[in-house]
């Protein structure tokens, strides 16, 4: 009696493996442009757009050090060139030259704080775009997870990526089966895109 209900349980377990392979076999795949989706994502652009707004002002803040920079370099050769002029007396050249040192001390630590500065602010802005780009692709990829299941699709695939080669991953597709358009509209649903 054990042992027929152990086949029992063995054949049920083929009949139901088979019904799922049949199953995924028979299941809808869809295709999306990633890549469209994202560029074309109204977050996207509010996104580019502030991390540019502090492109622009890493970009001014930099200036102003560079002028900085400028500034001390020009007081540096000027105090250099007196410290050489022999029509000064000894005492005067030499106060000159002692000038000349502070300022050079002054302009090496103001050329590493610009330094300092650009690899900051280069990360700053670097780990901001990272952590919108993630944001941004997870709310994508959570509208076409819903998306899918909603119509019942087995698999969604990316049809915007490329092999190693550069070629196209996805070398035909069917238009009924792209579902690029459908994301688009529910992500900016209610948002202009301009």
């Amino acid at each position: 009696m054990r042992s027929g209900y152990i086949a029992l349980i063995i054949l049920a377990g083929f009949i139901f493996g088979g019904a799922v392979s049949v199953r995924a076999q028979d299941g809808k795949v869809g295709f999306v442009d990633l890549d469209k989706v994202f560029n074309d994502f109204y977050k996207t652009k509010l996104a580019d757009a502030q991390l540019k707004d502090q492109a622009d002002q890493f970009t001014n803040d930099r200036k102003e050090i560079v002028e900085r920079l400028k500034k001390l370099r020009e007081e540096f050769n000027a105090t250099r060139e007196a410290a050489q002029n022999t029509a000064l007396s000894e005492e005067v050249r030499n106060q000159k030259r002692d000038e000349a040192e502070e300022k050079l001390v002054a302009l090496r630590e103001e050329e590493s704080k610009l330094r300092q500065f650009d690899e900051q602010r280069r990360k700053q802005l670097d780990d901001q775009g990272r952590r919108m780009r993630n944001r941004i692709v997870q709310e994508i990829r959570s509208t076409i997870s819903d998306y899918a299941r909603e119509k019942g699709f087995s698999a969604v695939l990316d049809s915007s990526g490329e092999s190693m080669n550069g070629v196209a991953l996805v070398l035909y597709m069917d238009d009924a089966v792209d579902i690029t358009g459908e994301i688009l509209q529910i992500l900016n649903k209610g948002h202009s895109t301009e």
